[in-house]
């Protein structure tokens, strides 16, 4: 281990010059070894730190020559780092908030992410899509954090689902407007305090397609008007089962982003 204080030879004797000049070259030799920072630094220059626990680490010093940067552990093979022939870790790996892990077949042309953060715990899923974006497999932890893979459906694929699809039914806020946010759900529900009006929804998008489940309260007869976004066979709007605690469903496809088709199918309850 050795340091120098700095990295200039003063004119002196040549006994002196000598002796400054192997303190130069042992530091220079060792890495600037020590258990403190040189004290005199330099953009770029390396370091042991001998006092780093529980083992030494190797620093490089930043280019503004503000900081140290840690390159690795000295004590295990390629300090620590990954290889680029391949690479066992025996600790945690952590990826910033700007990585992705990158899963490649033999020939890289297709290719899977991992996103950060990258936090394993249990019942976690990953979807891990290829490179064209139409396929691909998901990883996931079970109850006992082991991980397993499986495959999910890609956005640009045709698909043959062996178990249900469903889509959650959020409740729509009753009022004297009701304003459904088609960003939120496909499927709604609505419990009808009196005449209301069902206005044109936020947020259509042509394709989108789903229920409304419309419950008349324990009085009944309430009535529903519509938006002009919402097209009816006929250009007639629907009648309500007024009965109290009645159900109908209106079911609709949104065909542009300024027109709803739909039908209702009345009294299911």
């Amino acid at each position: 281990m050795a340091q120098a204080t700095d990295y200039n030879l003063a004119n002196q004797s040549g006994a002196n010059f000598r002796a400054e000049l192997n303190t130069i070259l042992a530091a220079v030799v060792s890495q600037n070894s020590g258990t403190s920072a040189p004290s005199t630094t330099y953009a770029y220059q390396l370091w042991i730190d001998t006092g780093a626990s529980p083992n030494p680490l190797l620093k490089l010093r930043d280019g503004s020559n503000s900081s140290w940067l840690v390159i690795g552990d000295v004590t295990v093979a390629n300090l620590g780092l990954a290889a680029l022939s391949g690479a066992t870790f025996t600790g945690n790996v952590t990826l910033n908030a700007q990585s992705d892990l990158r899963f490649a077949d033999s020939d890289s042309s297709n290719w899977v992410a991992l996103q950060a953060p990258a936090t394993v715990s249990t019942n976690v899923t990953w979807t891990l899509p290829s490179a064209d974006g139409t396929s691909g497999q998901a990883l996931k932890t079970d109850a006992a954090g082991t991980l397993s893979w499986g495959s999910f459906a890609g956005l640009a694929t045709a698909q043959s689902f062996t178990a249900q699809q469903r889509g959650a039914i959020s409740a729509l806020t009753d009022g004297a407007t009701i304003t459904p946010d088609f960003s939120l759900a496909n499927n709604f529900s609505v419990t009808l305090g009196g005449n209301r009006t069902l206005a044109n929804p936020t947020n259509l998008t042509a394709g989108a397609s789903g229920a409304i489940f419309i419950t008349q309260d324990g009085t009944g007869s309430r009535t529903l008007a519509y938006g002009t976004a919402w097209s009816f066979s006929g250009g007639t709007a629907p009648t309500l089962t007024t009965t109290a605690g009645a159900i109908d469903v209106l079911v609709y496809t949104v065909r542009t982003s300024t027109d709803i088709a739909a039908t209702l199918i009345t009294n299911i309850s």
